[in-house]
């Protein structure tokens, strides 16, 4: 399984892009930061686009990158999230106002977009991965994402509070090979982090306990602004194989 960041920060100032994950290149995890990093024989390659929530950090390029196919004659991908995230997708993003609606072009039968709504816990098989779907604790619908290609298993927080059953799964995953997590605001904005249901260097170290396995960490959606504070105050946490992503960075597990 090779992981590719195109984005991986929780806000956007130039060299900082907000979240997306290229894996094994014809799948996309979440797309905050796409068009503009992956050419456009890059684009035309994906087939699956998981979107664990709708905030425009995560969502905003799945409407470029359909413009893009759209024009290029491309054959479209699936788009699959929580049934509350594909419905604000519809509502507010595909709706002939913010952005046409490419679940019906080029025509209903033959659309760039096609919608997968996924219940929470259930798993999906795309490009031979086992992908399934945890709910989280944020501000919107969201969910945690456990991708499995039977050799190799990998977890993505999406942007959460503090949560549970997400680090259930993955400690019954005996073939575990790295966890992602978000860490939004350093912990002295603690309060912030809460009242917007992200998590801080302290809540990442409480949140790693509960998986219960010494496997890689990947630290992930740093506010641009806190991005060296919060590199630091992880740092003091002494927590082996714990880094933060960078952009470009490709993981092999």
């Amino acid at each position: 399984m090779k992981i590719r960041v195109l984005g991986c920060h929780g806000g956007e100032l130039p060299k900082y892009r907000t979240t997306s994950f290229l894996i094994n290149k014809r799948i996309l995890l979440d797309a905050g930061s796409v068009t503009g990093v992956l050419g456009l024989k890059e684009q035309l390659a994906l087939e699956h686009v998981i979107l664990t929530h709708a905030h425009a950090d995560h969502s905003r390029d799945t409407l470029f990158l359909a413009d893009n196919i759209i024009g290029a004659g491309g054959k479209g991908f699936t788009m699959y999230g929580l049934p509350s995230v594909v419905t604000d997708v519809r509502q507010h993003l595909l709706n002939w106002h913010i952005w046409p609606d490419f679940t019906e072009l080029p025509d209903k039968n033959n659309p760039v977009i096609t919608m997968n709504a996924v219940e929470n816990g259930k798993t999906v098989v795309m490009d031979g991965m086992e992908v399934t779907l945890c709910t989280v604790d944020h501000t919107v619908p969201a969910a945690g994402i456990i991708l499995d290609d039977g050799k190799a298993s990998v977890v993505f927080s999406s942007d959460t509070a503090p949560t549970d059953r997400l680090w259930k799964l993955a400690s019954e995953k005996n073939n575990l090979k790295a966890v992602f997590i978000e860490c939004s605001y350093p912990d002295g904005q603690e309060h912030l982090a809460r009242l917007s249901k992200h998590l801080t260097p302290a809540l990442v170290r409480s949140e790693i306990k509960k998986i219960g396995k010494d496997v890689p960490v990947y630290i992930y959606h740093v506010k641009p602004q806190f991005y060296r504070q919060i590199l630091h105050e992880l740092k003091q946490l002494h927590i082996k194989h714990m880094e933060a992503v960078k952009l470009n960075q490709v993981i092999t597990l």
